[in-house]
């Protein structure tokens, strides 16, 4: 299987305000997280319009789609933020407490998947209760760090960034550590996505690339770098249903490429 392929598209000018991370919706809209503020706007990915903005209770960290018409949001006050998304609107919805600082969020399956700190990962209920934790205590050694970044894959794996100690863990849905991804092309690995079951994209934050990674043969290739427009990219998305892969960059800036 050879490497994915990202060819550079024209920028899109989305909003005037520094962009912390973009989600994609099945649909051609975008989800946007504004850096410093309390803000998640939804926009037309295409043009950039920005169709509706919502504030909610404190400061967003991580945004995922829980379906097709519900995104959640892990905020500053140990909560997580429900909001409905429709055509062209948001709307706040349900706010549950989880009494611990969440950080990334990615669905699985019909619950959610956190990362906390002190450093631990949680697959919660949608009613915030606990199914299954992962921390250093409970594995007896040091795991994590730092996770922050989370995605999944369709055969239910769990992808887990922690950019201080420079790797990617991969999680059953029990929270078993399945692989322990590392070397020296990771280093300060932020946003993650899976591509399919055994391709994912990798924000290498510090080394200034986009970085695919293949769990099964343990192989990294770097994909994207400086000259194709990445700037200490923090964020990355993909959009399946238009092959586009949205990358985030430190400064807020989207830079967006083709997959071929």
């Amino acid at each position: 299987m050879s490497a994915a392929k990202l060819n550079q598209l024209p920028r899109t000018q989305f909003t005037n305000k520094a962009i912390s991370e973009v989600v994609s919706m099945s649909s051609s809209k975008i989800l946007m997280r504004i850096f410093n503020e309390r803000k998640v706007l939804l926009a037309e990915s295409e043009t950039g319009q920005v169709l509706s903005e919502i504030v909610v209770q404190d400061s967003p960290r991580s945004l995922c789609m829980t379906s097709t018409h519900l995104a959640a949001a892990t905020l500053a006050n140990e909560t997580i933020q429900f909001i409905q998304v429709s055509e062209n609107t948001l709307e706040e919805d349900s706010t549950v407490n989880i009494g611990v600082n969440v950080y990334g969020i990615a669905a699985h399956r019909n619950n959610l998947v956190v990362s906390c700190v002190p450093p631990a990962v949680m697959i919660i209920s949608k009613d915030g209760e606990v199914i299954h934790k992962l921390d250093n205590q409970l594995a007896g050694r040091e795991v994590f760090k730092t996770p922050r970044y989370i995605t999944t894959s369709s055969d239910g794996s769990i992808f887990v960034a922690d950019f201080r100690k420079n790797t990617i863990s991969r999680l059953d849905g029990s929270l078993t550590i399945l692989q322990t991804l590392s070397g020296p092309l990771l280093n300060s690995p932020h946003g993650i996505i899976a591509i399919n079951r055994d391709k994912l994209l990798v924000c290498n934050k510090s080394n200034n690339n986009i970085v695919e990674i293949r769990p099964s043969s343990d192989t990294m290739t770097i994909l994207l770098e400086k000259q194709h427009g990445i700037d200490y990219p923090i964020n990355i998305c993909l959009c399946k249903k238009q092959k586009k892969v949205y990358v985030v960059s430190e400064k807020g800036n989207v830079m967006i490429y083709k997959l071929e």
